[in-house]
């Protein structure tokens, strides 16, 4: 879904700088903008105000002047859906006028222009006073009357500027990261895998619920599967395979009762318990049948990991692309920290070819995806402690063939790692994993979103986890 950007332009009408040619230049690059990077611009229609003094020109019909048409234009704005409000301080103004925008409990920019967007001189009166009027209003966001609780985020310049873009960027990912968290829908089946006290957290972020389902409502379903259709699923598997006929029927019809309860019910994240009891009852692994949920775009998280999987949403939503779940596995100076699992990795995230195979640890029970991480950017993020805190990190997935490229599942060798926007060793990298005492399950996200991340997190009210100085030695 495309994100909805609201814009409104301040006006004091006072200002001898030609504001509203300003604020209707600005409205026309953010709409280019627009176009380019999927989000629709979003205003509030007014009645005409007072006319320019300066120019004559009336103000634009989403400009406002004073307090109540501030208040009519935040009143629209808040019944519009917006994953965004962008206020243009276009002129100064005090701050009775921005106040209704501000008091609004939606993610906010405040934006100014620099003076050249008013006037064609540096000279004589003063244009705009935007960056003055950007500076004030920042300065009593927290303070009352209107004791903001929602951070808000500063932009200056012009639409086309580097420096306005450069800003908006991050915000964009991070807005997608907010709209598919918001109103999340997870399930999870059969609770945590036995044990696994380090999965038994459960997020605590408004919008975002958690429902049930046993394993013997998902069992039921599994048997109820046409052997029609199974034979249909397994035919289709594209895949180089090394595991039995029958393997696939049973993964095909594992993949096929999964997929009808997320389709049914539109869940936008699943965590199922995928062991011990499963591969009794089915006679297969979950594993390549919670990868192929991933080529569909459904986060879908081993061991009933709750947290795991909306942080693969998260990431889902900033990237555009399928998330990773994986553990640590190993760590080497040269080559970095190995992340592995048992065979759950969306094609997309493969090197190359790809094959069907035994569970490494299950001898002659099928189904896992046995695959290289194709190499290139990452971004490593996991919601802890209720979602109140998160881990971020980032690095490059090696270009390493299957002969060196780890044990049997999915697995990649990720070098040059940032612990935040911090470079770390890979033994540092380790020793702050454990020092923090961290779930042993790390979402990957395709491609930088360190900066995405970090904004997310502010938007949410999240902390980032620190890392720890001098954590070079296990």
């Amino acid at each position: 879904m495309s994100l909805r950007i609201g814009f409104v332009a301040i006006i004091r009408p006072i200002f001898k700088g030609d504001s509203p040619a300003a604020a209707l230049d600005s409205l026309e690059g953010l709409e280019r903008l627009a176009a380019n990077n999927g989000f629709e611009v979003v205003l509030p229609e007014l009645p005409t105000g007072p006319v320019h003094a300066a120019t004559g020109s009336p103000l634009p019909r989403f400009a406002v002047h004073d307090q109540a048409s501030a208040q009519l234009a935040a009143d629209q704005l808040a019944a519009q859906d917006l994953d965004l409000l962008l206020v243009q301080l276009t002129t100064f103004a005090t701050g009775e006028t921005p106040a209704p925008f501000l008091r609004l409990p939606l993610p906010l920019g405040l934006w100014a222009l620099p003076e050249e967007a008013g006037a064609d001189r540096t000279t004589g009166p003063l244009p705009l006073n935007s960056l003055c009027g950007l500076n004030m209003t920042l300065s009593f966001l927290d303070r009352p009357p209107v004791e903001r609780e929602m951070p808000a985020k500063w932009f200056y310049g012009s639409a086309d500027s580097d420096w306005f873009r450069e800003r908006l960027t991050p915000t964009l990912t991070a807005l997608r990261g907010l709209r598919a968290l918001r109103g999340a829908r997870i399930l999870q089946i059969g609770g945590t895998a036995p044990h696994f006290y380090g999965l038994e957290q459960e997020p605590r972020l408004p919008g975002v619920t958690v429902e049930r389902m046993e394993l013997t409502a998902l069992f039921e379903r599994v048997a109820r599967v046409p052997s029609a259709a199974t034979e249909e699923l397994a035919a289709s598997w594209r895949e180089g395979s090394a595991v039995t006929e029958e393997q696939l029927r049973r993964s095909a019809a594992l993949d096929l009762a999964l997929g009808r309860i997320v389709s049914e019910s539109e869940y936008d994240a699943i965590a199922l318990r995928c062991w011990p009891e499963l591969p009794d009852e089915t006679g297969t692994m979950a594993c390549a049948t919670l990868a192929r949920l991933g080529d569909g775009a459904v986060a879908a998280a081993c061991e009933g990991d709750v947290m795991g999987a909306l942080s693969m949403l998260a990431l889902q939503g900033m990237s555009g692309e399928a998330a990773l779940l994986l553990d640590l596995s190993d760590v080497d100076p040269e080559r970095g920290a190995l992340f592995w699992h048992c065979g759950n990795g969306p094609l997309s995230w493969s090197a190359g070819a790809t094959r069907l195979a035994p569970h490494f640890n299950r001898d002659g029970v099928g189904t896992v995806r046995d695959m290289i991480v194709r190499p290139g950017p990452a971004t490593g993020f996991r919601f802890t402690a209720g979602a109140e805190r998160a881990l971020l990190f980032s690095g490059e997935f090696r270009d390493v063939t299957f002969e060196d490229g780890g044990y049997d599942g999915v697995r990649g060798w990720l070098s040059d790692i940032r612990w935040g926007k911090d470079p770390v060793t890979p033994r540092g990298f380790v020793a702050n994993v454990l020092d923090h005492r961290l779930p042993h399950h790390f979402a990957f996200g395709q491609s930088d979103l360190t900066e995405g991340a970090l904004e997310l997190c502010s938007w949410l009210g999240v902390e980032v986890l620190e890392p720890v100085p001098a954590r070079d030695t296990l």
